[in-house]
This record gives structure tokens, C-alpha cells and sequence, in this order.
């Protein structure tokens, strides 16, 4: 078996690990976020001057991508609150004004064991949040390839 100073160091960096990539995770949906904007120029660009049937019918095909990706960002970064999570400030907020129940609370359940099932909750938010950063820039991506071709096309019409 091994050494419980072994494991708790394990856990502490793992916990650490989990909570940074959330973060990241928070970031790269935040950074992404104006893509849409480039993309969204590309079509207001082209949409103030008459363009080709192609062209247009490219744009509004490249819409349904970029509003993919952006609804999928914004789910990123949109704060969750369980009603019955036991962990969380939002747990911990509940207990205003009682801390001696909150003492009882945490008593509970032991320190490593919290921290280890705090540490899988967090992993499964993090893997969720980039999932759906993987997502919005392959839907990024399509939709700024579309525009794209919508532009080769007026240049070539």
C-alpha cells in the first residue's frame, strides 16, 4: 500500500492540476470568443455590397458554425450551481450566519477523501469545458473557411 503522505501529495498536485485547467479552459473559451467576431466582419463585409448567389448562400451557411461555436463558448464560461452539491462556495454560502453547522459539515467527511471526490468533480468540469472548447473551434474553424471561400468568390466574380 501506499504512503499516505505519498497519496495526499499526490492528490494536492492533482487537485491543483484539475483547478488550473479549468481556468486554461475558461481562457481559451474567452480568447476564442472574438473569432467570432472576425468572422461575423467577414459577412458584414460582404453583406453591404451586392455579392453572387454562391457568396451569399456560402455566408449564410458559414452563420450556422459561427453560432454554434459561440453558444458553445458562452456554455463554457456560464457558471453552474447545483441546488445539492455538497462542495463549492456555493455549499459553503449556504451555511451563512451558521458555522458551527459547517464545522459539523466538513467533520463529516474526511479531509482526504473530500479533497479526492472535490479533485474527480472538478476533472469532469474541466473535461466538459474543453470538449466544448474542442467544438467551437472546429465550428470556428468551418465557419471562417466559408467565409473565406464566400470572399474568393466575389474576388473571382
Amino acid at each position: 500500500m501506499a504512503d499516505v503522505s505519498v497519496v495526499e501529495e499526490r492528490l494536492d498536485s492533482a487537485h491543483t492540476d484539475v483547478a488550473a485547467q479549468i481556468v486554461r479552459g475558461d481562457a481559451k473559451a474567452g480568447m476564442l470568443l472574438p473569432l467570432f467576431g472576425a468572422a461575423l466582419a467577414g459577412v458584414v463585409a460582404l453583406a453591404t455590397r451586392p455579392v453572387p448567389f454562391a457568396a451569399e448562400l456560402l455566408l449564410w451557411v458559414a452563420s450556422v458554425p459561427a453560432l454554434a461555436a459561440v453558444v458553445l463558448l458562452l456554455n463554457v464560461v456560464r457558471p453552474r450551481f447545483g441546488r445539492d452539491d455538497d462542495y463549492g462556495f456555493v455549499f459553503l454560502s449556504g451555511f451563512a450566519g451558521r458555522p458551527s453547522e459547517l464545522l459539523a459539515a466538513l467533520a463529516e467527511q474526511p479531509g482526504e477523501m473530500a479533497k479526492a471526490v472535490d479533485t474527480v468533480r472538478l476533472a469532469l468540469i474541466a473535461d466538459s469545458k474543453y470538449r466544448r472548447v474542442r467544438t467551437a473551434v472546429d465550428c470556428l474553424t468551418l465557419a471562417l473557411l466559408l467565409v473565406a471561400a464566400a470572399l474568393v468568390s466575389v474576388a473571382v466574380a
